[in-house]
């Protein structure tokens, strides 16, 4: 469940996907933006133990608060300098987190940035709620396939537009297209799979051994892909 109350469901013919699911989601803030303003905020979130490896290695800071609330905890971490920090609602499953660009941030200013969001954690993921008039913009969901790569699913229609408007390889599920995408090393080309069915497009970039053949293979045996 994705914390807008979709479901996101991926069956493969012999690949369990067993690994944690993650999200990004982006809200549209209820009012216009002032100048300066972008008019959106965004959070992520992942199994419960995500937010303990991202302050010890990202963050390579320490908690420095913890609120109870909504049946679950607030959490607030710091690095060394104060420069950077990171607030989280943790729940018995799930947490929903999002990091802090405020130097010396105070606990206020922290929770300020899950100010009116909703939570309800369950098995299936985790439901947040915006506040009052404001609404989801895009969730990107993203998955860890070992062997594979990454990949990384939106909603068909947030990116139809992006789409090429030639026919792809003709899979069980949709199509598929290979798309350029630049690496760290100047000059150099890596490649990604874009798999678009009715309701979700996968990005699947090769990694961990993997290479093209290998996610096209991967994808070709996908059974089923909705995102309802």
């Amino acid at each position: 469940m994705a914390p807008d109350g979709s479901v996101l469901n991926l069956i493969h013919q012999d690949n369990p996907l067993s690994e944690p699911w993650f999200t990004e989601s982006r809200i549209r803030l209820a009012t216009s933006p002032a100048v300066g303003e972008v008019g959106i905020r965004a959070f992520e979130t992942g199994p419960v133990g995500t937010v303990d490896g991202h302050v010890a290695v990202i963050l390579d800071g320490d908690y420095v608060g913890e609120y109870a609330a909504q049946g679950g905890t607030y959490l607030l971490a710091q690095n060394a300098d104060r420069s950077l920090g990171l607030v989280a609602w943790r729940g018995r499953w799930h947490e929903a987190y999002c990091w802090v660009n405020i130097p010396e941030a105070t606990h206020s200013q922290m929770l300020q940035l899950l100010d009116g969001l909703t939570f309800t954690d369950t098995p299936a993921g985790l439901r947040v709620r915006p506040a009052p008039g404001e609404s989801y913009q895009r969730i990107t969901a993203t998955k860890h396939v070992p062997g594979v790569g990454m990949a990384s699913i939106v909603r068909t229609p947030q990116v139809a537009r992006e789409l090429p408007l030639w026919s792809g390889l003709k899979i069980r599920v949709g199509e598929v297209w290979r798309q350029r995408t630049e690496a760290d090393i100047p000059g150099a080309e890596l490649s990604s799979l874009v798999c678009a069915t009715l309701t979700a497009v996968i990005s699947l970039h090769p990694r961990d051994g993997g290479d093209e053949a290998t996610a096209l293979a991967f994808l070709s045996r996908m059974y089923k892909v909705s995102w309802l």
